[in-house]
């Protein structure tokens, strides 16, 4: 379906063109940003990632009383708890969710009274974010980087009615191709930390068990990338304004629907035991792009 839809606004689009009756032409350029990469700002920041392993819980007196599963990505929160809980014994850099720079250009034409349709390529790249560190006596036992990049080429039709004779207002809709993902790198030695402070004689059960569900055996040196490709619907909403005679800057926000199922092969032999081989995770390379740029007439 999504395909039908994909050709039939291209051809729209093209006989649009070949009647003759685009108004203006534009050739865009423009920046900017995307916040919460992947959806994984709650990952990073407040859930963590459960491995697929499990170990056993023990309560005040020291009889165990279930288990639960292990982590092979620890949350934010967790690490600068222990970091305030041991007094800096362990340290945690944490930077939360990743954003992205987002570059775009395209081809614009305006037709009948109050309409257009647009071309666009949109590319995104990891900026800030996404990292996470924390050392035990000095020492770095978790160390994870996050990084993102996705390729948008929506095709859409809209409507752009003039408020002046200069300003506009717009909205769109249409479809996408789109291609990326997300990947991980970095290593989870938390159970080494745990096996440190038993044998050190460390009784504190509030502290144990901060740090007694680290991947076993613990993750070296993972990287673990997802790459997928689809076609997706997306919407815009946009305001133009003339600032010469063939020059408009703008200013748009592009909501993109990019999802689909990825499959990764993690390499460390914590991250194969501790979630899968083969491990699928969804990819959500959509959501919202908040961009300013600069439409030239031609």
């Amino acid at each position: 379906m999504v395909r039908n839809i994909t050709k039939a606004l291209l051809v729209f689009a093209v006989l649009c063109s070949s009647f003759g009756l685009s108004a203006k032409t534009y050739i865009t350029g423009g920046l900017g940003l995307q916040f919460d990469l992947g959806s994984l700002g709650d990952t990073i920041a407040t859930d963590g990632l459960d491995a697929s392993g499990s170990y056993a819980t023990t309560d005040s007196t020291g009889t165990q009383s279930g288990v639960l599963p292990r982590k092979a990505i620890i949350a934010e929160n967790r690490l600068l708890s222990l970091q305030h809980t041991t007094n800096g014994l362990i340290s945690a850099k944490t930077n939360g969710a990743m954003t992205g720079l987002v570059l775009s250009l395209g081809y614009e034409q305006d037709f009948g009274k109050a309409f257009f349709w647009r071309a666009n390529a949109h590319y995104t790249r990891k900026v800030m974010g996404g990292e996470t560190t924390a050392k035990f006596a000095g020492q770095t036992f978790y160390d994870i980087t996050w990084d993102y990049h996705a390729l948008q080429v929506p095709v859409n039709v809209g409507i752009k009615l003039s408020v002046t004779e200069d300003t506009a207002f717009y909205i769109g809709a249409g479809v996408h191709y789109f291609n990326g993902g997300w990947s991980l790198a970095g290593s989870n030695r938390l159970n080494d930390v745990h096996t440190a402070l038993v044998g050190a004689g460390v009784t504190n059960t509030t502290i144990l068990g901060l740090v007694a569900d680290g991947t076993d055996p613990v993750a070296n040196w993972e990287k673990t990338t997802f790459q997928v490709s689809g076609i997706a619907p997306n919407w815009l909403l946009g305001a133009q304004s003339r600032i010469s005679d063939k020059g408009h800057v703008y200013m748009e926000v592009e909501t993109l629907f990019s999802f689909k199922y990825g499959v990764a092969y993690p390499r460390s032999q914590g991250g194969m035991e501790g979630l899968a081989p083969s491990v699928a995770y969804p990819q959500v390379l959509g959501g919202n792009q908040y961009r300013f740029g600069y439409k030239h007439e031609i």
